[in-house]
């Protein structure tokens, strides 16, 4: 699920890439990512069409791909775009994993 703010700033991103038909692609890294995301890394592209093992679902008007293990991990997340003096981008609520307390600042 995409909060309203993400959706919009994914829509951009896609309008000024000139990329309107592309699918958003989302991957899941473990091991390298802070405390506060169980672990997890997650990185975010534009591609042109979805790959033999991608899932592919429309969510908020928007076609989101990642591989079937991923979309697994994903299951019920929440991404949303955050806007801060710390960072600004999109963050990634992932219930399926367990957080631990961090001093990363993202929270």
């Amino acid at each position: 699920m995409f909060t309203p703010l993400a959706t919009e700033k994914l829509n951009e991103v896609l309008e000024s890439e000139e990329a309107t038909e592309s699918y958003l692609k989302i991957e899941v890294y473990a091991g390298a990512g802070c405390a506060c995301s169980g672990g997890y890394r997650y990185a975010l592209s534009l591609e042109k069409e979805p790959g033999q093992s991608d899932v592919v679902e429309e969510v908020n008007g928007l076609k989101v791909m990642a591989n079937r293990a991923d979309a697994d991990m994903l299951r019920g997340s929440k991404i949303d775009f955050i806007e801060s003096l710390q960072k600004t981008g999109f963050k990634i609520e992932n219930p399926n994993v367990h957080v631990e307390a961090c001093g990363c600042g993202g929270h």
